[in-house]
């Protein structure tokens, strides 16, 4: 018994931990985004409601279904005997109706339309998605980045405080230079909280667009902005492939046969009927055929009104293609300007910033360990150093971030996600 129970306590115990090996795979950049199309819910809305749209053509392009009868006409009651009266019949029937010529072909031109809309739409959830996780991943590694920055300003600043409580020990340092290195020290605590923080909401983040509990991301080794050639002109061209756009360019198309649809339906559609008519062997079959037209009284009423309602339609669609175009403008207005920007900011850190804060320092520690300088000069030497390595990748995410938001503008893939930081 004892045995058994060991036997199954190792079987629970093996099959928790590879659960757990499962949940904890890490997820690089191209693994992100595989699993974004495959589980992502609004891409896969997306998806189901442009392959609904595809299906509309051929259902509103189509006759309508005929319709079959049968009819027993009896004689001084029902279901009199056939030959009993030459007016007893037993008929069979189909009719089928008929819009007016081109009726069909314009719905179903119409729907192709909006099909091709909601393609376009399709696309742009896509894109839009896509650029979310890959700001969320941008944020991610900047708070990562943070936060290797922090610890190594805490190995620093335990360090200096090592080195001002040894002054202080053989006569040749200050109290408070000692005080203020731990204070800073437990400061950093704070900092690393902070930072904890953020780095849990990116993930939360990229764990919901994955429609996923959690994630695991692996991190590369470095981080360094991706080069961005394309002139603004280049850009703006570009606006015409953008999905949003052409989702409401083909929602005008779609709304301009919906006019030519209004004028048809002032048409009449027509009605056929045949029917054979059995009455028993004494006396000859009868056929009877039919034909029906609907006529349009009613135009005054009906179709003017939706006549106007077509027109209205396509001034709506009008306005929404214009709204998008010049939303589409802006936005890459707004990115471009915010990419070049940063490029300068980014050209300030390498060259001149950085170099110089980390000559202060390494002159500053130096100083201060043969006592020629003092503690607070150091310590807000070092202070800066990290704060402008901190700021410095904060720009880069926000550098490739700004492209990333481009790419739903433009419609295309402007940072290759999988080699971008790999």
């Amino acid at each position: 018994m004892p045995a058994r129970l060991c036997r199954n306590c190792f079987c629970v115990l093996a099959v928790a931990l590879v659960s757990l090996h499962a949940e904890e795979k890490t997820f690089g950049p191209q693994d992100l985004v595989t699993g974004l199309m495959q589980s992502n819910p609004e891409i896969q809305a997306a998806r189901s409601r442009f392959e609904a749209a595809t299906k509309r053509p051929s259902q509103v392009g189509t006759l309508p279904e005929p319709t079959a009868s049968y009819t027993n006409l009896g004689v001084g009651h029902p279901f009199s005997r056939l030959n009993g009266s030459d007016f007893a019949y037993q008929g069979f029937g189909v009719s089928q109706q008929f819009p007016f010529p081109g009726k069909l072909g314009l719905a179903s031109e119409q729907a192709k339309r909006e099909a091709e809309s909601e393609q376009q739409n399709y696309r742009s959830v896509v894109l839009g998605v896509t650029a979310r996780l890959k700001v969320a991943w941008y944020e991610w590694l900047a708070v990562q980045k943070a936060i290797e920055l922090t610890r190594t300003d805490r190995d620093l600043l335990s360090r200096f405080e090592e080195i001002a409580r040894n002054r202080y020990t053989v006569g040749k340092g200050l109290q408070q230079d000692v005080l203020k290195a731990q204070f800073e020290v437990f400061a950093v605590e704070q900092q690393f909280a902070m930072l904890d923080e953020k780095r849990q909401r990116a993930e939360a983040e990229i764990a919901s667009l994955l429609a996923v509990p959690a994630v695991v991301l692996r991190a590369p080794g470095e981080i360094q902005p991706s080069s961005f050639s394309l002139s603004i002109e280049e850009l703006l061209r570009a606006t015409n492939d953008s999905p949003g756009v052409l989702a409401e360019q083909k929602m005008v198309d779609a709304s301009a046969v919906g006019i030519n649809r209004s004028l048809k339906d002032f048409r009449p559609d027509f009605g056929v009927n045949f029917q054979w008519q059995h009455t028993g062997g004494n006396f000859p079959d009868y056929y009877m055929a039919t034909v029906e037209v609907k006529i349009p009284i009613y135009y005054a009423r009906k179709q003017r009104y939706a006549l106007e309602e077509s027109y209205s339609r396509l001034n709506e669609a009008k306005q929404n293609y214009r709204s998008a175009q010049q939303q589409a403008i802006f936005q890459v207005k707004d990115q471009y300007l915010s990419i070049q920007s940063s490029e300068r900011i980014l050209k300030l850190y390498k060259t001149t910033l950085l170099p110089q804060a980390q000559l202060t320092v390494d002159a500053s520690s130096a100083a201060y360990e043969v006592g020629s300088s003092d503690f607070l000069t150091l310590l807000t030497n070092l202070t800066n150093l990290i704060t402008l390595e901190r700021q410095y990748y904060d720009e880069v995410a926000r550098h490739e971030e700004a492209i990333v938001r481009l790419e739903p503008i433009v419609g295309k893939e402007l940072l290759p996600f999988q080699e971008a930081h790999q």
